[in-house]
């Protein structure tokens, strides 16, 4: 791996200090490399390389001893050190540029407060309570968070069925659950409705489909790894147009994922190295 990159920037520096002209109207393929740490869940902007018509531009980013002072990460802090999931999270920071953005959760795994810190112009902390109130047992009864105002509807068995998510009083999507699956997601206007999303799984509640209720829909496939593919299907023809390639090594990690427009033209390669 090593090597590639090696000669990849060899390739580059020769290009960029020729004086050759490289023709920017037409971007072939975007490639991004991340530093990813697995006990931190921490994934950094390394490397960014654009391929034009003709000739590359490499953009690296160079990172302080404090990583917040310049870039981009993101941070999941869970209980059992797995995934990230709703019933893990207890604390997600994110960051970008020179700011942190850290959301705290209460014992019902719940968003409870968001505190933004700034660095430029001047240092500045922001704390921002979630308003929200709770019904029996730990459910919800609604929660304000920057977004707006969500209300939570439940049946009979105690499982959650619908949520109405409200922006200044305006009911602006209603999100439909079945066996604790979201399963549908409706943007309603005044006289009729906007637009709706349909969700389908399979046996394990991995999502196989994805329904724009459009001229598209989205197909999931998974290996033993975990997802394998994701393909953009056009209804009317039932041809792929756009498809994703998530590759693993040997172990299971995830080492590669590769996006692909028509023709099967790579549009964009992700790298993922582990230390």
């Amino acid at each position: 791996m090593k090597n590639i990159l090696l000669i990849i920037l060899i390739l580059v520096s020769t290009s960029s200090f020729s004086q050759v002209k490289i023709d920017t109207s037409e971007i072939k393929s975007i490639r991004f490399e991340w530093n990813i740490d697995t006990k931190t869940k921490d994934t950094t902007l390394h490397t960014k390389l654009t391929e034009y018509k003709s000739g590359f531009y490499i953009e690296k980013i160079e990172f302080m001893n404090d990583s917040t002072e310049f870039g981009h990460f993101f941070i999941y802090k869970s209980d059992n050190n797995d995934i990230l999931t709703k019933t893990s999270i207890e604390n997600h920071v994110t960051g970008m540029g020179n700011g942190i953005i850290t959301t705290y959760f209460d014992k019902y795994r719940n968003p409870d407060s968001i505190v933004t810190l700034t660095r430029k112009p001047e240092f500045k902390k922001i704390f921002v309570p979630i308003e929200k109130r709770y019904k029996k047992k730990g459910k919800l009864d609604y929660i304000s968070d920057l977004d707006g105002k969500n209300f939570y509807k439940y049946n009979l068995f105690g499982k959650l069925k619908r949520i109405e998510h409200f922006r200044d009083t305006t009911l602006y999507k209603i999100s439909e659950y079945r066996k604790n699956h979201l399963i549908s997601e409706t943007f309603p206007t005044r006289k009729k409705y906007r637009k709706k999303f349909t969700y389908e799984y399979d046996k394990k509640g991995r999502i196989i489909k994805r329904d724009d209720n459009d001229q598209d829909f989205y197909r999931y496939q998974y290996n033993e790894f975990g997802l394998s593919k994701i393909e953009k299907i056009y209804k009317k023809r039932n041809m792929v147009t756009e498809y994703t390639l998530y590759i693993y090594d040997k172990n299971g990690i995830l080492k590669r994922k590769k996006e692909f427009i028509r023709n099967d033209k790579l549009r964009n390669e992700y790298i993922y190295e582990y230390k």
